[in-house]
């Protein structure tokens, strides 16, 4: 699982850093994302999440207000904070430090992504058991 990437919805995942190498504190994600995607409004109740974005471009959708970020910037998303971001016509790579056992939400889904078909539902009860809560179904990862 640990510094072997993956496909989730279309976009390289590396777990770097996980839970229980940081105490269950946070988890270290390398992520290529792919252009023009991300993910539907969400919120971690169990921690902050940043975002130091490697390569690329993203708006990120927070509280309400968008956030324009580059190669170079670090966006950093408060405990519980709603938010979504969309990468840009290249697509992105980031570096993202998310709450603890959130790399197991990804994991298990790019399992389930690599056999069939998940739809929402099922991806946002997975998310729910991790820590990812979302607010709707809108605008995931197309």
């Amino acid at each position: 699982m640990k510094n072997h990437p993956f496909d989730f919805h279309g976009s390289q995942f590396t777990i770097k850093v996980l839970s229980s190498e940081s105490s269950n504190r946070y988890t270290v994600l390398d992520i290529l994302h792919a252009p023009n995607i991300g993910p539907a409004a969400h919120q971690h109740p169990a921690g902050p999440e940043t975002f130091h974005i490697v390569e690329g471009n993203y708006e990120f959708f927070l509280n309400g207000e968008s956030i324009v970020a580059k190669a170079g910037d670090t966006v950093c998303v408060p405990t519980g904070a709603l938010h979504r971001f969309v990468t840009g016509e290249k697509g992105g790579h980031a570096i993202v430090i998310s709450p603890p056992n959130l790399e197991f939400y990804f994991w298990e889904v790019s399992k389930l992504l690599s056999e069939r078909k998940v739809p929402f539902e099922e991806e946002s009860e997975i998310g729910k058991k991790y820590g990812q809560i979302f607010s709707d179904g809108s605008k995931h990862w197309d």
